[in-house]
């Protein structure tokens, strides 16, 4: 296949490792850390992604895979803009909000018979 790349974004960084499929050499890699904070800024996100591509680090990738931190609230108005930091899954708060929330619902089951 050629060179491909594999990008993740975690809570605290975003990693990209650019690969030859041939030999499973590793290429090249970038790094840019996150503000190390339970609530943040998607924008950041962006601009950590931008910092650890820089300097033509994915030129010639023919293939990204991405992986990405799944625990987070964005709240979004109905605009599509953000109304408040990002809660990220290692903000003690989410728990709490998410336990609150599933009771409000009905509990567990309702949960998943509502949203499946």
């Amino acid at each position: 296949m050629g060179i491909v790349a594999g990008l993740d974004s975690s809570s605290d960084s975003t990693r990209i490792v650019v690969c030859d499929t041939d030999t499973g050499a590793v290429l090249k890699q970038g790094y840019a850390p996150h503000p190390a904070d339970s609530d943040g800024d998607p924008q950041a996100w962006l601009m950590s992604l931008g910092e650890a591509a820089a300097g033509g680090l994915l030129e010639g990738v023919q293939a990204i895979g991405v992986a990405a931190q799944q625990q987070g609230l964005l709240a979004l108005d109905a605009g599509g803009v953000l109304v408040r930091p990002a809660m990220l899954g290692n903000n003690k708060r989410v728990q709490s909000a998410a336990a609150d929330l599933t009771d409000a619902l009905g509990g567990r089951a309702a949960w998943a018979q509502a949203v499946g």
